[in-house]
């Protein structure tokens, strides 16, 4: 085997020294030793190792800005890996601020694992979402969204002059069930009186919630009271003809409802508080009807 010159052999350990010192000395000079600086394509393999080095080191702290000007092979591949990285920051600023649609596809078993991060990110907060605008007990819309909700159709009446109206339905005697057949007994005729809501012919735009205790409000769009009249009559009767069962034991119960119909100059307050007036004239002249506000 031939022999390297020893002059070359002083270079070629020098260089590699010098390359040695690209990936493990934190303090390596930027310029190539001055006896290699006129070696044919050092200066450009130790600019490129450099600049190499120093967006791997840049990506380890979390800067992802450094520049990557060389060609080749290696840089390239780092080049790629930035954007997908800067890409991926992008990606978790967006489902930071609630778009879960992100999906990665670029970095292997990284992106099944990030996806189906988003994915149970995206349910929890859809159950998240649920639970605060959801009452526990009877599955309905708690009071905080309904008069959300509300807000949203007081708005579009206004901007646009469509009519609506609100119901305020209470259920009859009902600390009676309560006191003769257990707070659970109620519970479930509270959990009845939804599903016959939810079975009274509801259109998808109408929406109701329970206000407090045994009060709900309903809320129908597009509908003038007449028509608020003939759906409120469809539900008191549908709740009075089909027994609750609570414990294999069967009892009914009633609701009194009141209607109010939407005027330009109303607010949340002042169309709920006619509607409430209304429902209490219908307990007052006998329960288990519907009485209209004046």
């Amino acid at each position: 085997m031939a022999q390297i010159p020893e002059k070359s052999q002083e270079l070629l350990n020098l260089a590699i020294e010098n390359l040695q010192g690209l990936l493990t000395d934190r303090t390596v000079s930027p310029e190539p030793p001055k006896e290699l600086a006129t070696v044919n394509g050092f200066p450009q393999l130790h600019a490129t190792l450099l600049e190499v080095r120093t967006a791997i080191m840049g990506f380890a702290s979390g800067d992802l800005g450094c520049q990557i000007t060389k060609k080749g092979f290696l840089p390239g591949s780092i080049k790629a890996l930035q954007a997908s990285l800067n890409h991926l920051t992008w990606q978790t600023k967006m489902i930071a601020s609630g778009d879960f649609t992100q999906r990665v596809d670029f970095m292997g078993d990284f992106s099944e694992s990030f996806n189906s991060m988003v994915t149970l990110l995206d349910e929890s907060m859809r159950k998240l979402e649920l639970i605060a605008h959801t009452d526990p007990l009877t599955g309905s819309n708690n009071r905080g969204y309904f008069m959300q909700l509300l807000a949203a159709e007081l708005e579009r009446a206004k901007r646009y002059g469509h009519l609506f109206t609100v119901l305020m339905l209470d259920l009859d005697h009902f600390k009676r069930v309560n006191d003769s057949r257990g707070h659970a007994a109620g519970d479930e005729a509270l959990r009845y009186l939804c599903r016959v809501l939810q079975t009274s012919g509801l259109r998808k735009t109408d929406f109701f919630g329970r206000i407090g205790g045994e009060e709900f409000a309903l809320v129908f769009p597009e509908t003038g009271i007449e028509g608020a009249a003939e759906a409120a009559e469809k539900v008191r009767d549908n709740l009075k003809e089909t027994a609750v069962i609570h414990e294999g034991q069967e009892f009914f119960i009633t609701a009194s409802i009141g209607i109010s119909e939407w005027r330009f100059d109303d607010t949340q307050e002042t169309l709920l508080t006619r509607a409430d007036q209304a429902m209490y004239r219908a307990k007052e002249t006998g329960r288990d009807r519907v009485c209209l506000s004046r």
